[in-house]
């Protein structure tokens, strides 16, 4: 009984040390994967941001429709870079998940060429692991000002 209770605390202390480790590879590889979508943002390549997204994939804006596939996607991102925004920057703030799919919760400004916020607001990505890559599968997000009055 006590071999088989030893066993049982070895394994449980063995399982949490590989969970945080799989939370921690997935935030590493999620921030990594915002870091390119910024530096692509920049560059105005919404061919290559929407190559960043699952094939099942949907932005969904706030006070719009959803965006669905790759194509769409493409034309979403190419309409905010022709409509004069330059520059995404993104912070993670909480990160849930790590098994095949992750959420998480952030903050994000766009900025004009001079580097000037446009707009802040907050977002929720639900990430997905496909092809041994982590990917955008559901992007939602909104602005903090206040809608305009009628």
């Amino acid at each position: 009984m006590k071999r088989v209770l030893s066993q049982c605390l070895a394994m449980m202390a063995l399982l949490a040390l590989t969970v945080p480790a799989s939370a921690a590879g997935a935030r590493e590889a999620i921030q990594s994967t915002n870091a390119k979508f910024s530096a692509l943002f920049a560059k105005g390549d919404a061919a290559a941001l929407s190559a960043l997204y699952a094939k099942d994939a949907a932005v969904m804006p706030a006070g719009g429709e959803p965006v669905r596939g790759s194509q769409a996607i493409q034309k979403f991102w190419q309409s905010a870079i022709a409509s004069g925004v330059a520059g995404v920057e993104v912070k993670t703030v909480e990160l849930y998940g790590g098994g095949k799919t992750a959420t998480e919760v952030g903050e994000y400004a766009l900025l004009d060429k001079a580097g000037k916020a446009l707009d802040r607001g907050k977002y929720i990505v639900i990430w997905k692991q496909q092809g041994g890559e982590w990917k955008l599968l559901r992007d939602m997000f909104s602005s903090n000002q206040p809608p305009p009055k009628s």
